[in-house]
């Protein structure tokens, strides 16, 4: 007998031990996420309805976002540190709260998708437990040796003083660079334990401004320059003055 066909197994001796897993499964965000919700329940061997299988889909993957190793890790590093109030991850900035051309203190967020843009930055989409982001990350965070090789889906990052904008409202994007960057955790990263996380280098963290910028004169200096209206302001001519005093005599 042939060596290569010991390495044969019958089906009815896999299907004893071997279960279909679908517990990586997510769907895609938006409507699309109900046809992809729909052609995985057809397929499925306990059909439901397809909101029913959605909402169920969801919650198995919000589960496993937040029970990973990294946002494990971003919870007990912040407690140890004490990077906000009583060390407590729910009382960071939130992204379903956040505004536009607004300054977001303290955010964790799990990285779920990466795209490079072809110019050597990334985009981003981020989520947290109250909503999801896209996020815009210079190329100076992607080459720095700390940070870099950790960048991936899945990874969690803590960001400090992080800004928001809005091309087109209402639209939200994060603008992360370098200084922004506290810690990244990969996605592949072991268990967190009260050992590892004592050793880590406690972080510097730029305290939030008090003052609100100009929401007003930013979007001025980004308005066309030629769909402005020009000052009616202008300073008197004292020629034109004296020649008229001159007329009038």
């Amino acid at each position: 007998m042939d060596a290569w066909r010991g390495l044969e197994i019958e089906d009815y001796v896999l299907q004893s031990f071997l279960k279909k897993c679908d517990s990586s499964s997510s769907l895609i965000p938006g409507p699309a996420g109900n046809i992809q919700a729909a052609m995985l329940n057809r397929i499925s061997d306990d059909p439901r309805t397809t909101q029913q299988f959605a909402e169920e889909v969801a919650q198995a993957t919000f589960e496993r976002d937040f029970n990973s190793n990294a946002w494990k890790w971003a919870e007990m590093y912040i407690k140890h540190h004490d990077i906000v109030k009583d060390g407590d991850i729910n009382n960071v900035t939130h992204l379903g709260t956040a505004k536009p051309f607004e300054t977001l203190h303290i955010v964790v967020c799990l990285v779920k998708e990466c795209i490079p843009n072809g110019l050597g930055d990334m985009k981003l989409n981020l989520k947290d437990t109250t909503g999801s982001m896209k996020a815009s990350l210079h190329n100076k965070v992607l080459s720095d040796p700390k940070f870099g090789p950790h960048i991936g889906v899945g990874c969690v990052m803590i960001l400090n003083h992080v800004t928001t904008f809005s091309a087109y409202p209402p639209n939200i994007y994060l603008n992360i660079v370098l200084t922004n960057v506290i810690n990244v955790f990969a996605a592949d990263i072991c268990p967190p334990t009260k050992e590892l996380v004592m050793v880590t280098p406690k972080p510097v963290i730029r305290p939030l401004k008090v003052d609100p910028p100009n929401i007003a004169e930013i979007m001025r200096k980004l308005r066309n320059p030629f769909l402005q209206i020009p000052s009616s302001s202008k300073p008197p001519d004292n020629n034109n003055n004296k020649d008229t005093s001159n007329t009038m005599e």
